[in-house]
């Protein structure tokens, strides 16, 4: 009895010692303020990528990738943006980006090029329930103009951006990122347009497509992403509207350009409001299709980084230095005893990051203890 009455004595200091603590995490930030352009109160998100603030030369810069609906698709597409970018993954798929989601609450007002009645079938509005869904629309320009004079500005004049410029949206957002891409080819040099609402004004952009895409500058690689629901389970009801998708595939099959990629995913088992998760990582991965290269092979022959990068330039259109990250993971490959070990090329990769990356101690470090023992 006694026992068990010092077991339980000592139960509470147990339960005393073993502390929870809770702090805050951070995945980027949210920014209000008023937009003159739009006579209206706006907020973007902003996350930069994981390496921003190591570097402390500053010299990387990084692209963006401009999504609409920010208040739901930023934190899901920063999730999937971090995980094939950055070392904490092991995994470069595809450069660090900066993300910024914009928000679209009014989205029949901002993300429509004109102003229509048309329904999704294709059919005009009849009854007052659909005239009402369609009211207000044709705000696009307007918006686009606050994209590139206020968001763009405010963007580019306080972060390190590559010029390189994505843009991303769904439904409504998909067929104003396909517009702008079409329309403005200079605002952005790729697009993810999900499940985008093409069937717009009888799909007056799908039918305008030739044009814009005969237009289309002949200067650097753009890339277009568009993803479809497989409509099969759903009757014919969404038969003009998945039509208009494939259509304009066909229509950029037609344009047969060098300097234009594009992709029409059909991705099944996914309907209008599942499908932005798979398209974000799909899209992504053609877009920068041919970015990742081996480490080893890095390792085998350091000349290939820089050649590499020059090769993105024109299959991609991205033109940016080797990051750190990469010369980093090479440096401790080379110069770890239980790696591969080799002096001569880990000092090539240090001279070459050094040229990139020319204040890092590390690099300067580690240059120095390899001189010192040869």
């Amino acid at each position: 009895m006694q026992n068990i009455f010092f077991l339980l004595l000592l139960f509470p200091l147990k339960l005393e010692a073993q502390v929870f603590k809770s702090a805050p995490i951070e995945n980027g930030l949210r920014i209000d303020f008023h937009s003159k352009l739009m006579a209206e109160d706006r907020t973007i998100w902003i996350r930069v990528p994981a390496s921003y603030y190591e570097q402390k030369d500053a010299t990387q810069t990084y692209p963006v990738i401009y999504v609409l609906d920010g208040k739901t698709a930023f934190f899901p597409l920063t999730g999937i943006v971090s995980f094939m970018s950055e070392k904490d993954h092991v995994n470069y798929q595809i450069p660090e980006m900066i993300v910024v989601g914009v928000d679209t609450e009014k989205r029949i007002r901002d993300l429509t090029p004109n102003a229509s009645t048309k329904q999704p079938n294709g059919d005009d509005a009849k009854t007052p329930e659909q005239k009402l869904m369609m009211q207000g629309s044709g705000g696009g320009e307007k918006f686009l103009n606050f994209l590139k004079e206020e968001v763009f500005t405010y963007v580019e004049n306080n972060y390190r951006t590559n010029p390189y410029r994505i843009y991303v949206g769904h439904s409504l957002g998909g067929l104003t990122a396909t517009y702008t891409f079409l329309k403005y080819p200079n605002l952005f040099n790729a697009a993810i347009s999900i499940d985008p609402s093409l069937w717009w004004d009888s799909a007056k952009y799908v039918i305008k497509a030739p044009e814009l895409l005969q237009a289309m500058p002949k200067d650097k690689m753009r890339k277009y992403y568009v993803s479809v629901i497989d409509s099969s389970n759903y009757g014919g009801n969404l038969n003009f509207h998945s039509n208009s998708i494939f259509n304009i595939g066909k229509e950029m099959q037609k344009a047969s350009s060098k300097y234009l990629q594009y992709k029409v995913d059909c991705i099944p088992n996914t309907d209008h409001s599942s499908i932005p998760m798979l398209s974000w990582y799909n899209g992504l991965l053609f877009i920068f299709d041919g970015y990742h290269k081996s480490h080893y092979d890095y390792m085998k022959d350091p000349d290939l980084i820089e050649s590499h990068f020059k090769e993105i330039e024109s299959k991609i259109g991205l033109k940016m230095n080797p990051p750190q990250d990469i010369f980093e993971i090479l440096v401790h490959y080379l110069t770890s005893p239980d790696r591969y070990p080799d002096s001569v090329k880990a000092k090539k990769v240090l001279t070459m990051a050094l040229k990139y990356y020319p204040t890092s101690t590390y690099f300067q470090n580690k240059l120095k203890e390899l001189h010192t023992k040869s």
